[in-house]
């Protein structure tokens, strides 16, 4: 499951897998994180009679297992059957799931590829820069991208910007914004790629891509403010301060404090790195 999960109840050695992500679970604690964790992807055919049988026969479940069939046979709605699996364990508190129910009322009959698109959004939300790029470049890749308008599919390829220049650098995020920009028109990936054209000094492609897409002068005069208050900002940082301290001490001799300084620097970015 990619987490460890403390389980009190009936633990199995042969798992339920959900075939559709290729996910194993081998017990009641570790179903409910699984649907806990991945609502956009909770469909009524996957809370079958065959997991039913799971529940009873290995996690030792039966009076769980004949209530979740009874609930199926009298068509009971997808909230309540999920309702009852995730309150057999003690994993979740009672507001968790309320507000995980609240997720699962926003999906419910949403076609797969919107639910694979606010999942990402989700995780690019939560900081979670590696998992959102991931989910965004599947979705391009998939054939139920058709289903999205040019405005969604543009809107995708502007968020996966935006996680890839968390995670490598602006040159990446800089194509993906241009090609966000051709598909959704919108002013915000146009302002996001004319930033990352003037951070990387393409400066000639900058004033060519003002010209092809007739920058207003206000934008252009907004984009120029804008650098200049977060290039002004950036010389007060804590960061800039860290940099000038380093000239100064390896200026003076002082290479001991040099050396000390640049470790818990690069120990930081490491930490923060790490955490992407």
């Amino acid at each position: 499951m990619g987490k460890l999960i403390l389980s009190s109840g009936e633990r199995t050695n042969r798992p339920y897998c959900f075939n559709s992500v290729g996910i194993r679970v081998y017990s009641i604690e570790e179903l409910c994180y699984y649907l806990f964790h991945h609502v956009y992807m909770i469909e009524e055919d996957m809370l079958c009679e065959e997991l039913f049988d799971w529940i009873e026969a290995e996690l030792k479940l039966p009076d769980r297992a004949n209530k979740l069939k009874q609930l199926k046979k009298q068509k009971a709605d997808l909230k309540m059957i999920v309702t009852v699996i995730l309150c057999s364990s003690d994993y979740f508190t009672e507001v968790e799931i309320k507000g995980m129910l609240k997720q699962l009322d926003a999906v419910i009959g949403m076609p797969q590829v919107k639910r694979s698109c606010l999942k990402a959004n989700n995780c690019l939300k939560n900081g979670q820069h590696r998992e959102a790029a991931a989910e965004y470049e599947r979705i391009i890749n998939s054939k139920e991208a058709v289903e999205l308008t040019p405005e969604e599919y543009g809107d995708i390829y502007h968020n996966l910007a935006v996680a890839k220049a968390h995670m490598s650098g602006l040159r990446d995020a800089s194509r993906l914004f241009y090609q966000a920009y051709e598909r959704n028109h919108r002013e915000e990936s146009l302002k996001q790629y004319l930033y990352s054209l003037r951070l990387c000094n393409n400066d000639t492609e900058y004033s060519q891509k003002l010209e092809e897409y007739q920058v207003s002068e206000e934008l252009k005069k907004s984009i120029a403010d804008f650098l200049e208050q977060k290039e002004e900002e950036a010389g007060y940082s804590e960061q800039m301060k860290d940099i000038e301290y380093l000239k100064k001490t390896k200026a003076m001799g002082k290479m001991s404090e040099y050396y000390s300084k640049s470790e818990e620097i690069i120990d930081f970015w490491k930490s923060q790195i790490r955490k992407i």
